[in-house]
């Protein structure tokens, strides 16, 4: 669904580029050529807009960081051309066309330690490609994806559609437990997913750049699960009182950077039950196309008994 949805958004702006395209042919003289090095320039800046936005209102509603992890005015443009990238490849490429971004999962998936990775709001498998690319080059498997029918949903619905894919991944394999690799929402969606079905067929639980307690970028999105990632809600509160202070008694690691640009304060990704792993210089969609959080996933799957060379 959300496929189809950014594809409609991508027409319509054709469309309105075109048109406006057109005026500036027939009334001022434009060639075609001058109209298509504008739209795509217009198309790529206001996206590069966006990220110096969501940077901007990262670094203010920041949590203080040691000197050492402050970023230096190179260190900030690499940054910002990074998350940038990632968002134009989410934009173009992951979203609209995530069957042509990803491969289909194997089937039949093999024997081991299933590996299902659980995408965030407003996304799809797609985004996993890196991910699934970097795991695979090492030989891990199986590594298997799956996309949210509803996205805006609540997420305790969405927790049930966990629960479906849960059940699907282990009766295909064999295995009594997998890993949850889960990115941003997903980390909380796999949290309450737990929280109403317990971990018993957890082997580790894995998120990366999650808002556990919520994100102050929230208020900015749209559907009923953004609202339950706005800090204090309701949700997150339930959420915390269910799992009690020593958590829902599942091996846990929580990746995150200190630079995220979507999920801040930056600290609402550490759980004071599970391994806190911090990056740096990462924006929330890049980081999963670093080589670093490869590295460190692939060695947290290992861990987990996950086969790999």
């Amino acid at each position: 669904m959300l496929a189809w949805i950014v594809r409609l958004q991508l027409l319509v702006e054709v469309i309105l580029y075109a048109a406006v395209g057109h005026w500036l042919v027939a009334a001022r003289g434009w060639s075609w050529l001058g109209v298509a090095v504008a739209a795509a320039s217009f198309a790529l800046l206001i996206r590069l807009a966006i990220v110096c936005l969501t940077t901007t209102i990262g670094w203010f509603t920041r949590t203080p960081r040691d000197h050492d992890d402050e970023l230096d005015l190179a260190g900030t443009v690499r940054y910002v051309l990074g998350e940038w990238l990632a968002m134009l490849a989410d934009n173009f490429l992951y979203l609209p066309f995530e069957g042509f971004a990803l491969r289909p999962d194997p089937h039949p998936p093999g024997e081991g330690v299933p590996v299902l990775l659980v995408h965030g709001y407003f996304s799809n498998r797609g985004i996993h490609r890196a991910i699934v690319h970097a795991l695979e080059a090492e030989g891990a498997s199986p590594i298997l994806t799956f996309n949210f029918h509803k996205p805006f949903a609540p997420i305790e619905a969405l927790a049930e559609q966990l629960e479906e894919e849960v059940r699907k991944a282990l009766e295909s394999t064999g295995a009594p437990r997998l890993v949850l690799v889960c990115h941003s929402m997903g980390g909380l969606i796999a949290r309450a997913w737990m929280a109403r079905h317990g971990c018993e067929r957890v082997g580790k639980l894995i998120t990366i750049a999650s808002p556990h307690h919520g994100t102050a970028l929230a208020h900015f999105g749209i559907g009923a699960n953004a609202r339950q990632m706005r800090r204090a809600s309701t949700f997150l509160e339930s959420l915390r009182h269910r799992e009690g202070e020593g958590g829902p008694g599942v091996v846990a690691t929580s990746i995150y950077s200190v630079h995220d640009n979507l999920v801040t304060p930056q600290e609402t990704s550490r759980l004071p039950w599970a391994k806190n792993i911090a990056v740096t210089g990462l924006g929330h969609v890049d980081i999963l196309l670093s080589a670093r959080v490869h590295r460190v996933l692939l060695e947290e799957l290992r861990e987990a008994g996950v086969s790999a060379r």
